[in-house]
């Protein structure tokens, strides 16, 4: 079959590889498309920490289900299906404790492990979530990210009163405030100085705010009537943007921290959040059920004609262009999602 294989840190190989065999308990996907995350950047520049080469990316993706390894029951063959793409022990303290989205051993399919900017991918059974009939395999294929939203706002304990405020709004931040006024936000506001950004949440509907502007703080203030937002979700990982979320956020709100900093630290003015009594939260990955509730959602948002989601989706790409593709991401020339198309 044919895969992108990352060979080196910024070296992307197109090749014929033999095609993976499902073992007992795994299941066989012919890939259909498979989304550019902003971490495939920082994979492909040699900036993630757990990701080895040679490696086949790819961690957001649909397709079919091909073959089925010894044992696997609930799944048949030639069904749509999208993928979580995490494998735990199960043995390990967070996985005893009913968290294995953050096992100390944790695999991401695509990450440290080969995934699916390739013809065909091979998953545990666990990790495939059938496909709604209604629900368009590019449409699914944004699942994955939009669970990251999901557990985000979980996390961060969104209720209808909250005013939320999300700090960047590329793909994961546009899709957390999509989520947030789905799950009943009373306000949901973006804070972005990119001006295409900027025009594509409001685009959506979501007001947005431009950080760098000397009326910016007044701005926020009066979207959130003097008061402060209840809860601030952070996923721009630079200074700018946790010190912009810290002096945004209400006293004793929430601040969730999505985006993953430059070089893994980053300076916080503590003091301002002990003066303030903030809640720091971290937030990774997500749940099994957490992302069942995302295809669920994002069904209920194609159904009542909430969200035009081709208008998120860049536009397939075939896998001769991931080199490319990961280039014009890295470089915000697309602000949508771009999809590869392998076969």
């Amino acid at each position: 079959m044919r895969a992108a294989v990352l060979k080196d840190w910024k070296q992307i190989e197109i090749r014929d590889i033999a095609a993976p065999q499902p073992g007992p308990g795994e299941v066989l996907i012919d890939v259909a498309y498979t989304g550019i995350c902003g971490s495939d950047v920082h994979i492909y520049n040699g900036h993630n920490p757990i990701a080895r080469t040679p490696v086949v990316l790819g961690h957001e993706f649909t397709g079919r289900v091909a073959v089925l390894g010894y044992g696997v029951k609930g799944l048949s063959t030639n069904i749509r299906a999208v993928v979580q793409p995490l494998e735990s022990c199960g043995d390990c303290t967070p996985c005893r404790r009913g968290s294995p989205h953050v096992c100390e051993s944790l695999i991401v399919i695509g990450v440290n492990q080969d995934g699916a900017f390739a013809e065909q991918a091979v998953v545990p059974a666990d990790c495939v979530f059938p496909i709604p009939d209604d629900l368009a395999d590019e449409t699914a294929a944004l699942a994955e990210p939009f669970s990251i939203a999901t557990h985000s706002l979980t996390r961060g304990r969104i209720s209808a009163a909250d005013r939320v405020l999300v700090i960047g709004a590329g793909p994961i931040g546009l899709y957390c405030a999509l989520t947030a006024r789905y799950m009943g936000a009373q306000t949901v506001h973006v804070s972005e100085p990119n001006p295409q950004r900027r025009e594509m949440a409001t685009k959506f509907g979501v007001a947005s705010t431009d950080p760098t502007q000397e009326d910016a703080k007044e701005s926020l203030a009066a979207a959130s009537q003097g008061e402060g937002f209840d809860l601030v979700v952070e996923t721009s990982g630079v200074r700018a943007g946790f010190d912009f979320a810290i002096e945004a956020a209400a006293v004793q709100g929430h601040l969730v921290l999505l985006g993953f900093p430059s070089g893994g630290t980053a300076d916080i003015p503590i003091t301002r959040c002990i003066l303030k009594e903030l809640e720091l939260i971290g937030s990774r990955v997500c749940t099994r059920a957490e992302f069942q509730k995302t295809l669920d959602m994002l069904t209920a948002m194609q159904s009542g004609g909430e969200i035009d989601f081709g208008s998120l989706i860049a536009g397939a790409r075939p896998l001769e262009d991931l080199d490319r593709a990961i280039h014009d991401v890295a470089n915000s020339a697309e602000n949508a999602k771009t999809l590869i198309k392998p076969v």
